[in-house]
């Protein structure tokens, strides 16, 4: 099968994992107002538990000297749910050139970003893929640039400017929805510090999702990720946790 090769007069650019602190959603007046409001009902809620990904799956398709790009993009938290959504993908386009895909998981200190250009030229397609979630301040999200070569070689250039351009495109085509990093923990209690843990538990902006009270209370609860270190700590002389 023929395939685009590096030219050289064309260098190479070399890509960096930079890591990044968590950024501010867009400035929006009713959601401004909205995440206030939950800081004052939640003061210990810290604010980047927030984070901005893509609703449902966003689509983009973009045409170059006969080759065809299609680009999807959607929501994941792991990379699981990576595997599956290009299991998915390649079935909806069978036979393509190419599967070209970036995604951005977490933030902080276990933020993950990867990119792979999937038999293209190095750093032409997963690169410029990568970086247009970057721009979009978008977190755990991943965007897959499928090609269908069309006989014609478009040069590294060429091929950086159309996967880019697609995933751009895909990303601006995309319903974007701000959502908040929670993690399950599981606490055994005794019947006499029920009433404690769930006020506890709502105190840092968390939610109690099930009680199991066979032997002993079990709580199963979902907290910000920012608070679970808090919640422990308060929890520590009348809890233990499970997981």
């Amino acid at each position: 099968m023929a395939r685009d090769r590096p030219s050289p007069y064309v260098k190479g650019r070399r890509f960096f994992t930079v890591a990044r602190g968590p950024r501010m959603p867009h400035a929006h007046p009713s959601g401004f107002h909205r995440n206030v409001e939950r800081f004052r009902k939640h003061p210990l809620l810290i604010m980047n538990d927030d984070y901005r990904t893509v609703a449902g799956i966003a689509n983009a398709k973009h045409s170059v000297k006969k080759s065809r790009f299609f680009g999807e993009a959607t929501a994941v938290d792991s990379t699981a749910a990576v595997k599956a959504f290009l299991g998915e993908v390649r079935e909806r386009y069978r036979k393509a050139s190419h599967y070209c895909y970036a995604y951005s998981i977490g933030s902080g200190a276990e933020k993950r970003d990867y990119a792979t250009d999937a038999g293209e030229p190095r750093h032409s397609a997963g690169t410029p893929i990568l970086a247009a979630i970057h721009a979009n301040q978008l977190s755990n999200t991943l965007c897959v640039v499928t090609r269908y070569y069309g006989g014609i070689n478009l040069g590294v250039g060429g091929l950086i400017r159309a996967y880019g351009r697609c995933a751009r495109e895909c990303l601006q085509n995309a319903t974007i929805e701000t959502r908040i990093a929670y993690q399950e923990l599981q606490f055994k209690v005794s019947y006499a510090h029920i009433g404690t843990v769930v006020n506890r538990c709502k105190r840092v902006g968390g939610e109690v999702l099930k009680i199991d009270y066979t032997p002993e209370p079990l709580f199963t609860l979902r907290i910000p990720r920012s608070a679970v270190g808090t919640l422990q700590s308060q929890l520590q002389s009348i809890a233990n946790r499970v997981q």
